[in-house]
């Protein structure tokens, strides 16, 4: 396991600690992310592909934003956002 993947497991500990449930969520789609890619590729993954996942996610939130932004959906805008 690498050093972003364990942080990441880190992370989602002191989050439900410390009841930050936007943190825990954001957190909970991360690491099966990066269990995916990991399978995947068959080995752990290095810091930089667990870096490449972050911001595939990042971007699908975006685009969704963008998405529920045009819809009028703005329930949905602010829980993207938080995530």
């Amino acid at each position: 396991m690498t050093g972003l993947n364990q942080k990441v497991g880190a992370d989602i500990t002191a989050a439900m600690k410390a009841k930050n449930a936007p943190r825990l969520s954001a957190l909970r789609m991360l690491k099966p992310a990066i269990m995916n890619k990991s399978v995947e590729k068959g080995r752990d993954l290095e810091d930089a592909e667990v870096l490449q996942v972050v911001s595939s996610l990042v971007k699908q939130r975006r685009d969704s934003i963008d998405q529920f932004a045009k819809a009028g959906r703005t329930d949905l805008v602010e829980k993207e956002s938080a995530e």
